[in-house]
């Protein structure tokens, strides 16, 4: 298969070669020129320009697919090739880095969950006390929260009291306190319900550690093997790392670490309706569901299973309509931008969010989409 010269080329160095073969860590997509796949080169050419200058804070890795090509890979700062270094090498050497992707780290919880699901495993209207006999004490003793189902889990509407939205390192934040405690799980499950379940949004990172015991148990796996044999293995990913709590419990929370190009490969299975290279592995009317409106939060924002989607707010933001994009954010810059009409995807790595109120990361999907021809 021939492929073209990598955009990357354009971006980094004159003095390099590129080989025409792929990558051994890039076996997915075809290579081709952003022009030929209705994006303007020069306008992302000019968009490196700005990153390189910091001009989108701290942005640690750019991925662009388009029509099944990757057309955009560059990665910057800490990771940022030298001059006269040979690109391939560089490029493999960069992504080679896994990074900690925050709360999106859910996206897998939600992957795996999509497969037990097809599997017929579980239901997502299932009460998650069905699937966490070992604390059937706390469900007992608070009969309300028998009504919480694995589906409130994934749109943050379990009604627990749970405050993560205040400053990430202040000793009120629920999800800093639930990592003091030796079992993250009961943790969660004790805090009192300050709504009934599917009433009222909060978000929850710690929903990640809950998805992944209840899969455990309705699988008879452990979380890690379930998911590397039905999600990672199928995509290729090779290096993935996960965190467990002091109970051995596995976090896909806050506790998922991947490259940006693995991670991306998540992103390929939602937009092609999860299928993989003619493998079903997530049924697509699940994807349907994940990837649409269950919820409308505020006039800014929207959610579906984890997956998030914008508000009227966003209406002209965009190249392309707002209500045509979902994605999916860690927190500090890390996201996913999907649009399934223009069979577009943005990954984006960035450590930015904590620069204020703008979002960086946001305004570079932004950039990039009115780069559409």
């Amino acid at each position: 298969m021939r492929q073209q010269l990598f955009f990357l080329t354009l971006i980094i160095l004159t003095s390099c070669y590129i080989a025409d073969d792929v990558a051994p860590d890039q076996e997915i997509w075809e290579y081709a020129q952003p022009d030929d796949e209705r994006l303007s080169s020069q306008a992302l050419l000019d968009l490196n320009e700005l990153i390189k200058a910091n001009q989108f804070l701290e942005i640690n890795g750019l991925i662009i697919i388009r029509n099944d090509k990757l057309v955009f890979e560059n990665y910057y700062n800490r990771t940022t090739p030298s001059q006269g270094v040979v690109l391939r090498e560089t490029t493999l050497k960069n992504r080679s880095l896994i990074t900690n992707i925050g709360s999106a780290g859910l996206s897998f919880a939600l992957a795996a969950i999509g497969v037990a699901d097809d599997k017929r495993l579980l239901s997502i209207d299932d009460p998650i006390a069905d699937y966490l006999p070992a604390y059937a004490d706390i469900f007992t003793n608070d009969p309300d929260k028998e009504a919480i189902t694995i589906a409130h889990l994934l749109v943050h509407r379990a009604g627990f009291s749970w405050n993560e939205g205040i400053q990430p390192f202040s000793p009120e934040n629920d999800l800093n306190q639930m990592k003091l405690t030796s079992d993250w799980i009961r943790f969660i499950l004790e805090k009192p319900m300050e709504a009934p379940a599917g009433l009222r949004y909060n978000f929850n990172t710690g929903a990640g550690v809950l998805l992944t015991e209840i899969i455990e148990n309705a699988s008879g796996q452990d979380f890690e093997t379930f998911l590397i044999e039905n999600v990672l293995d199928p995509l290729t990913i090779n290096t993935f790392e996960i965190d467990v709590d002091p109970s051995g419990n596995f976090n896909s929370g806050d506790g998922v670490a991947i490259s940006l190009l693995d991670w991306t490969k998540l992103g390929y299975l939602f937009i092609n309706n999860g299928t993989w290279e003619g493998r079903r592995i997530i049924d697509p009317n699940f994807i349907a569901d994940a990837t649409s409106i269950q919820y409308a939060i505020s006039e800014s924002l929207n959610t579906g299973y984890i997956w998030q989607l914008f508000g009227d707010d966003f209406l002209g933001i965009f190249g392309v309509d707002h209500d045509e994009i979902y994605y999916i954010s860690g927190g500090i810059g890390q996201q996913i931008y999907v649009i399934p009409s223009e069979n577009l995807i943005v990954s984006i790595f960035a450590e930015n969010y904590f620069f204020g109120l703008v979002n960086p990361s946001l305004n570079l999907f932004s950039e990039i989409t009115n780069t559409l021809q």
